[in-house]
Protein backbone atom coordinates (compact mmCIF):
# COMPACT_ATOMS: atom_id res chain seq x y z
CA UNK A 1 0.00 0.00 0.00
CA UNK A 2 1.25 3.46 -0.84
CA UNK A 3 0.85 6.60 1.24
CA UNK A 4 0.27 8.62 -1.95
CA UNK A 5 -2.61 6.47 -3.22
CA UNK A 6 -5.50 4.94 -1.28
CA UNK A 7 -5.92 1.18 -1.69
CA UNK A 8 -9.38 1.47 -3.31
CA UNK A 9 -7.98 3.49 -6.20
CA UNK A 10 -5.60 0.78 -7.44
CA UNK A 11 -8.34 -1.88 -7.55
CA UNK A 12 -10.66 0.47 -9.46
CA UNK A 13 -7.97 1.07 -12.11
CA UNK A 14 -7.35 -2.66 -12.38
CA UNK A 15 -11.06 -3.23 -13.01
CA UNK A 16 -11.08 -0.53 -15.71
CA UNK A 17 -8.11 -2.11 -17.50
CA UNK A 18 -9.45 -5.67 -17.47
CA UNK A 19 -11.28 -6.45 -20.73
CA UNK A 20 -14.78 -7.84 -20.58
CA UNK A 21 -15.15 -11.60 -21.10
CA UNK A 22 -16.96 -11.06 -24.43
CA UNK A 23 -14.06 -8.92 -25.65
CA UNK A 24 -11.62 -11.69 -24.75
CA UNK A 25 -13.68 -14.17 -26.78
CA UNK A 26 -13.66 -11.82 -29.77
CA UNK A 27 -9.92 -11.36 -29.43
CA UNK A 28 -9.36 -15.12 -29.33
CA UNK A 29 -11.50 -15.68 -32.42
CA UNK A 30 -9.64 -12.94 -34.34
CA UNK A 31 -6.31 -14.48 -33.35
CA UNK A 32 -7.53 -17.94 -34.40
CA UNK A 33 -8.59 -16.57 -37.80
CA UNK A 34 -5.24 -14.80 -38.21
CA UNK A 35 -3.36 -18.04 -37.44
CA UNK A 36 -5.52 -19.91 -39.95
CA UNK A 37 -4.83 -17.31 -42.66
CA UNK A 38 -1.08 -17.43 -41.99
CA UNK A 39 -1.10 -21.22 -42.12
CA UNK A 40 -3.04 -21.21 -45.40
CA UNK A 41 -0.66 -18.63 -46.84
CA UNK A 42 2.31 -20.86 -45.95
CA UNK A 43 0.64 -23.86 -47.56
CA UNK A 44 -0.08 -21.80 -50.69
CA UNK A 45 3.51 -20.63 -50.84
CA UNK A 46 4.84 -24.16 -50.42
CA UNK A 47 2.57 -25.50 -53.14
CA UNK A 48 3.60 -22.68 -55.44
CA UNK A 49 7.30 -23.33 -54.92
CA UNK A 50 6.82 -27.08 -55.42
CA UNK A 51 4.79 -26.47 -58.57
CA UNK A 52 7.44 -24.10 -59.91
CA UNK A 53 10.19 -26.65 -59.32
CA UNK A 54 8.21 -29.42 -61.04
CA UNK A 55 7.45 -27.09 -63.94
CA UNK A 56 11.09 -26.08 -64.36
CA UNK A 57 12.27 -29.68 -64.24
CA UNK A 58 9.55 -31.21 -66.43
CA UNK A 59 9.11 -28.53 -69.11
CA UNK A 60 11.04 -28.77 -72.38
CA UNK A 61 12.08 -25.11 -72.35
CA UNK A 62 11.99 -21.85 -70.45
CA UNK A 63 9.59 -20.25 -72.95
CA UNK A 64 6.87 -22.74 -72.09
CA UNK A 65 7.63 -22.34 -68.39
CA UNK A 66 7.34 -18.56 -68.74
CA UNK A 67 4.04 -18.87 -70.57
CA UNK A 68 2.62 -21.14 -67.88
CA UNK A 69 3.92 -18.77 -65.20
CA UNK A 70 2.16 -15.80 -66.82
CA UNK A 71 -1.08 -17.78 -67.01
CA UNK A 72 -0.81 -18.79 -63.34
CA UNK A 73 -0.10 -15.20 -62.30
CA UNK A 74 -3.14 -14.02 -64.26
CA UNK A 75 -5.29 -16.65 -62.55
CA UNK A 76 -3.96 -15.57 -59.12
CA UNK A 77 -4.72 -11.94 -59.91
CA UNK A 78 -8.28 -12.75 -60.94
CA UNK A 79 -8.75 -14.87 -57.83
CA UNK A 80 -7.46 -12.08 -55.57
CA UNK A 81 -9.74 -9.51 -57.21
CA UNK A 82 -12.79 -11.77 -56.90
CA UNK A 83 -11.97 -12.43 -53.22
CA UNK A 84 -11.57 -8.73 -52.50
CA UNK A 85 -14.86 -7.93 -54.21
CA UNK A 86 -16.69 -10.65 -52.24
CA UNK A 87 -15.15 -9.44 -48.97
CA UNK A 88 -16.21 -5.85 -49.65
CA UNK A 89 -19.72 -6.98 -50.53
CA UNK A 90 -19.95 -9.04 -47.32
CA UNK A 91 -18.64 -6.13 -45.21
CA UNK A 92 -21.23 -3.79 -46.73
CA UNK A 93 -24.03 -6.25 -45.95
CA UNK A 94 -22.84 -6.61 -42.34
CA UNK A 95 -22.80 -2.84 -41.83
CA UNK A 96 -26.29 -2.34 -43.26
Amino acid sequence: MSAARPSGQSSRHAAERAPAPAAIGDLRSRRREARRRRRLARVDLGLGVAGALVLLIASPGLAITGLVAVLVLAACLVSALVGRRARRRRDRQLRA
